[in-house]
């Protein structure tokens, strides 16, 4: 393969994964298969430079006219536009499945139900709520360029997180069963692992080296805990607890650095 015809097949990945992991409009022209869907899934990392580049945007550019509470707020309505809340559904399904469901078979039935339950409802509203707390005091403990940075780490780390569970467990709805997740299901290489963790790593070497060893740790505690309970409760991943993953990182690195700046651990 010549290195135009390499160039446009990673172009196609990354519409790819646009047109997947958002709603962020891509040429007609692009080709889908199955082999793109799941090779794409290196370039998950790079919508977050989009998603977390926007809510952090909107949060500099409002909060001076806004203030911080609603200009948070319109931000995270943005992201959830740009993604199609598709993480927060993830979200949602897996807090029904695993409150409602008592063996494997159980929770992976809820967690198929497209209807909400109260366990859901629940840990979503708790969820978008510490979000919004945790955003709120970093607005007013960080300058504008550390904040734009930490949500720009934040949304491309959460969703390497998610690769990470891809390539350490196994995906567990039977094959022919419909879902979003099975065209990526397939297992993915070193090649595919490296390139995610190259989108990570362009935000990553910006920030303060403090933030970044208690955003990364802490991403990696939650990834860690995660798996573990996944390989426990269901044997492998499904779609739903991809998105589950990316929230609960998300969150946990804006709490570790709320807690580290509160200890005086980051200047």
């Amino acid at each position: 393969m010549s290195v135009i015809e390499r160039a446009k097949h990673e172009l196609n990945l990354v519409f790819n994964a646009l047109s997947f992991f958002s709603r962020i409009p891509v040429p007609k022209n692009v080709r889908y298969s199955g082999q793109s869907l799941s090779q794409c899934v290196a370039y998950f990392p790079l919508v977050g430079w989009i998603v977390g580049l926007v809510s952090a945007g909107l949060i500099v550019l409002l909060m001076p006219i806004l203030g911080a509470p609603l200009a948070i707020l319109l931000s995270m309505a943005a992201s959830c536009w740009l993604t199609g809340a598709f993480h927060e559904d993830g979200f949602a399904d897996c807090c029904d499945g695993f409150g409602g469901g008592y063996t494997p078979e159980q929770m992976l039935r809820i967690m198929k139900d497209s209807r909400l339950g109260t366990y859901g409802v629940l840990g979503l509203c708790s969820i978008l709520a510490i979000k919004f707390s945790a955003l709120l005091s970093l607005s007013q403990m960080l300058i504008s360029t550390d904040l734009l940075l930490v949500l720009w780490l934040a949304h491309s780390l959460s969703r390497f997180s998610a690769v990470l569970i891809i390539w350490k467990l196994d995906y567990v709805r039977e094959p022919s069963e419909p879902s979003k997740a099975k065209a990526v299901a397939q297992s993915i290489g070193s090649k595919e692992l490296l390139l995610a963790l190259f989108w990570v790593a362009v935000p990553a070497v910006l920030l303060e080296l403090n933030m970044l060893a208690f955003a990364v740790l802490s991403c990696l505690l939650v990834t860690l805990l995660w798996a573990r309970y996944l390989k426990l409760k269901l044997a492998g991943y499904t779609g739903d607890t991809l998105g589950a993953q990316q929230q609960l990182s998300e969150v946990a690195i804006y709490i570790s650095l709320l807690a580290a700046i509160n200890a005086g651990l980051i200047p």
